[in-house]
């Protein structure tokens, strides 16, 4: 009998949240650019990356230099504390081990970049609003990075656009159309619209006074 999966994909606010990454490196540096901008990032190594010298410099990560090889256990602990994820991404098994064991001790979520940990990062995909995350539990990174660019090619900006336009006329049909049944029509009428969708692609002002002129027919005929 296979083993149970019990990993659930969540969405997670970050604000403020420390995410510590062991390891300056390729690794280390991709990881610190998908946190960077929504958590405060701490990279720990005695060598850092060209980017994340960068990064550091633009105030978007703080770098500790420490040689990891040499620390105490104390001094890791230290650092760890308080984090909500630390990310253990040195070129040391032995040493990303090591890590592990201390964060599990601490009870701390941990991303694994050689095993499964608590954590699955998976390979995210932005649309303004629209988030969507992929992953294989770490079984296959290529089939991962294939549904990416299946995905990536059918999901394209406009769908940014096409939240923004949802949101703003959930707000215009609560003021206008009482019935709840009703509003949830509209809204997919727009949303199954192919010449709303094609008007983006002109502007989003464009497919907005095409969505409203829609609504206000419709909101004509039901009033006859």
């Amino acid at each position: 009998m296979a083993e149970k999966n019990n990993f659930l994909p969540l969405i997670l606010d970050l604000s403020g949240r420390k995410i510590v990454i062991f390891g300056g490196g390729s690794v280390g540096e991709r990881k610190a650019e998908l946190f960077c901008d929504c958590a405060d990032t701490l990279v720990v190594s005695l060598e850092f990356s060209q980017r994340l010298q960068e990064l550091e410099a633009s105030g978007q990560v703080r770098l500790v230099k420490l040689d990891l090889l040499a620390a105490p256990d104390s001094e890791l602990m230290e650092i760890i504390l308080g984090a909500f994820i630390v990310i253990p991404a040195t070129s040391s098994l032995e040493l990303n081990r090591k890590i592990t064991v201390i964060a599990q001790e601490s009870d701390i979520l941990i991303n694994q970049v050689d095993a499964l940990g608590s954590v699955v990062i998976p390979s995210v995909i932005k649309r303004g609003d629209l988030v969507i995350g992929i992953s294989t539990l770490g079984h296959s990174p290529a089939v991962s990075k294939y549904t990416r660019r299946q995905i990536e090619g059918l999901i394209t900006p406009a769908y940014s656009d096409m939240i923004r336009l949802q949101d703003e006329l959930r707000s215009y049909l609560k003021q206008h159309v009482a019935e709840q049944r009703k509003r949830k029509e509209i809204l997919w009428k727009i949303l199954e619209s192919e010449t709303i969708w094609n008007s983006f692609s002109e502007s989003y002002e464009k497919a907005a006074e095409t969505a409203y002129a829609m609504i206000s027919d419709d909101l004509g005929k039901s009033s006859q």
